[in-house]
Order: C-alpha cells, then sequence, then structure tokens
C-alpha cells in the first residue's frame, strides 16, 4: 500500500462515513430502505401476472432512492461542497446533477468493462477453436470430458491460462476507472476515461480497498428475495436492505471519497502540466455541467 493511498486510514474513513449516515441522515436513509423491505414481503411466485406488472415501477422507484441515498453518502463524505444543482429534494434525499453524473458514469463504466468481457469471452473461445481444429476436432464445449478430447490437456491449460489472463486484465481496466463515479461527482462533470490519470501506477494500492468493498456488497435486495421461502426469506431480505442502505452504501462512499480527495492534488498538478496527455481538460470532452 503506498504513502498516498494508506490502507487503515481509507478504511477508517469508510466506517466514519457509516457513523455519519447513522447520527446525520437516519430519517432519509430508512426512508430509502422502505421501499425494497416492503417488498421483502412479496412472494414472486405466488404472484399474478397482472400484480407482477405493478412490481416494475416499484422496483424503478426502489433503484432511484438507492441513487438519492448514494448521492447523499457522498455529500457526507465529502470535505467541501459538490458541484451540484439540485432537481427536487425530499427529507435530506435529493436528485440532481451529482445524482445524473453519478448514474452517467456508473452506465458508462459498465459497459466498458462488459464490452472487455465480451471481448475476452469471444477470442478465448476463438483461441480453442483453433486449438481444437488443430487437433482434428470442432469445438463443442459438452462438458469436461468433451473438452479434454478436443482441446487436449495441453490446449485445455493453454485455454485456461488465456482466460484467467483476460480476468486478470479486467479487473486492471476496474481498478482504472474505479473513481469515475467519484470523480464525476465530485469534479462537477463526467468523468471515465478521464478518471484512469487518478489511478495510474497506483491499481496495487486499490487492490485491497476494492476488494473489501466487494466483500461488503452482498446480492441486490432486489434479487434476495427470490432465494429461501418463508419467514426466514423475510428475514434475510430486510437484513439485507438494512445491510446494504446502512452499512454497504456509506462505507463504500467513505471509502472512494477518501481515495479521491488523497489523489485529487496530484490529479490537478498532472492536468495543469502543459506536457500532459489529456491536457488540462479533466472530463472526457462531452459532459459538463
Amino acid at each position: 500500500m503506498s504513502r498516498e493511498l494508506p490502507f487503515g486510514p481509507i478504511v477508517a474513513d469508510g466506517f466514519a462515513n457509516i457513523e455519519r449516515v447513522w447520527t446525520k441522515a437516519r430519517v432519509p436513509f430508512m426512508l430509502v430502505a422502505a421501499i425494497p423491505a416492503a417488498l421483502a414481503f412479496w412472494d414472486p411466485n405466488k404472484l399474478k401476472a397482472e400484480n407482477s406488472l405493478l412490481e416494475l415501477p416499484i422496483i424503478i422507484i426502489g433503484l432511484i432512492s438507492f441513487l438519492m441515498a448514494t448521492g447523499l453518502a457522498y455529500r457526507l463524505a465529502a470535505t467541501e461542497t459538490p458541484p451540484q444543482k439540485v432537481r427536487f429534494n425530499i427529507l435530506g434525499l435529493q436528485w440532481g446533477t451529482m445524482e445524473e453524473r453519478y448514474l452517467i458514469s456508473l452506465i458508462c463504466m459498465n459497459l466498458l468493462v462488459l464490452f472487455y468481457a465480451i471481448l475476452v469471452v469471444f477470442l478465448t473461445l476463438v483461441f480453442a477453436a483453433i486449438i481444437a481444429y488443430g487437433r482434428g476436432h470442432e469445438l463443442t464445449m459438452d462438458g469436461v470430458p468433451a473438452i479434454m478430447n478436443e482441446l487436449g490437456s495441453v490446449g485445455a491449460g493453454t485455454v485456461l491460462l488465456v482466460a484467467v489472463l483476460g480476468a486478470l486484465g479486467g479487473f486492471w481496466l476496474y481498478a482504472r476507472v474505479s473513481l469515475s463515479q467519484v470523480a464525476s461527482l465530485y469534479s462537477g462533470e463526467i468523468r471515465v476515461l478521464s478518471s484512469s490519470r487518478l489511478t495510474k501506477g497506483r491499481v496495487l494500492a486499490l487492490v485491497l480497498p476494492l476488494l473489501l468493498i466487494g466483500l461488503m456488497h452482498g446480492d441486490s435486495p432486489l434479487k434476495m428475495r427470490f432465494g429461501v421461502d418463508g419467514p426466514v426469506r423475510i428475514l434475510f431480505n430486510i437484513v439485507s436492505v438494512l445491510w446494504t442502505v446502512f452499512v454497504q452504501i456509506p462505507f463504500s462512499a467513505g471509502v472512494f471519497a477518501s481515495i479521491y480527495q488523497r489523489l485529487k492534488a496530484a490529479d490537478k498538478t498532472d492536468s495543469d502540466r502543459s506536457d500532459s496527455a489529456l491536457g488540462n481538460g479533466s472530463n472526457d470532452g462531452v459532459f459538463t455541467n
């Protein structure tokens, strides 16, 4: 862990943001938790078709409220007021340009990572097909025995190595753009590719914080309803909702805010350099407020 990104203080900032939510924003976060908690009592297996259609707008409202809670968590973690234009505000929850920047950068980042994943899978399958063709077989991928017959032990090991390297490349890509949401929130402009300047040469330092954030994530509360059945399902889902709203969201916001605030000074210095590859423009050249 580098000196500019000390793991202990960054994690402490994450837990400090949880405390801020419990002490300063308990009511709005309880409002956010109420919608998915209410959905926990719905059994999707017993819903009639006409009633299930009513579930979609409720889920959409729930997702929007989660975005609003995320924006509030980041505002609590900020050392200064982020650039924002508020569209509407209710009980401390707001929808405005902050939340819009977060949503757009999140979509762009996920599309980038998804494109990479599809590319890796496609190239791995092409590589496997070439090996199978060289051995006089067609690639069917019909179970482990068929794969070993078509690729052979050496070919299967080589394909597995390619897949592992592709997965490591995917983590590297995610780490490089992992600050896109927090940078978009706090800088006042959409930053996806340009946020990689913050993480250049710091991927190893980001491994532990990103892994910890990943461990803090449970399954989505909206998906947890399709697991176990009966009262256990209801209890499990409500606990999942409370964990997500009151622990995971503020902790992630606190960690990412801490990392960004520690690196933004270096980012400003780099962007002001005349020989900077991106010049002194800090966004991707499209979206500004």
